[in-house]
């Protein structure tokens, strides 16, 4: 995989590019950082290749396809070792509700962002993954009320 060393200015531009809108055509793309359309093409490729772009998505909104609710989970485990650590992150991968898990430092082990249908949809996940979980020492439940920023582009410079 690259690394910011090995990328230039015009590799640096194009992913400025890309993480705002992926669809853009690549005459587009070529136009706005200065290469011809089967300079920049290659470009993208090898981006893509060498795993600087990990992949590209549409972003749908939760909301618009039945699921209103949104909430952060911080979870604390009974004993943190690899085993434990790798079970929980291949039962996060596994249901469609968690969107994203990451295993942090700190006072938590897992921040997993989950979502649901309706509170009685969140309690069953809840029961589920956590609550009859003898892994799980403690978890707690932010509830999101508003999204402030969303999924932002990484800064290339």
């Amino acid at each position: 995989m690259a690394n910011i060393d090995q990328l230039d200015d015009f590799d640096r531009r194009l992913l400025e590019l890309v993480q705002i809108g992926a669809k853009r055509p690549v005459a587009e793309l070529a136009a706005a950082v200065g290469l011809s359309a089967p300079a920049c093409y290659r470009r993208l490729r090898q981006l893509r290749a060498s795993g600087v772009i990990e992949r590209e998505v549409a972003i749908v909104r939760p909301r618009t396809l039945g699921w209103p609710l949104s909430m952060i989970v911080l979870v604390t485990l009974e004993r943190e070792n690899a085993h434990t650590l790798n079970e929980m992150m291949a039962v996060f991968r596994r249901e469609q509700e968690v969107l994203e898990a990451w295993n942090v430092t700190g006072d938590h082990d897992f921040a997993v962002r989950i979502i649901a249908r309706d509170m009685e949809g969140y309690d069953d996940l809840v029961q589920r993954l956590f609550s009859a979980n003898d892994k799980i020492r403690s978890f707690k439940t932010l509830v999101i009320i508003r999204e402030a920023k969303l999924l932002s582009a990484i800064p290339v410079t």
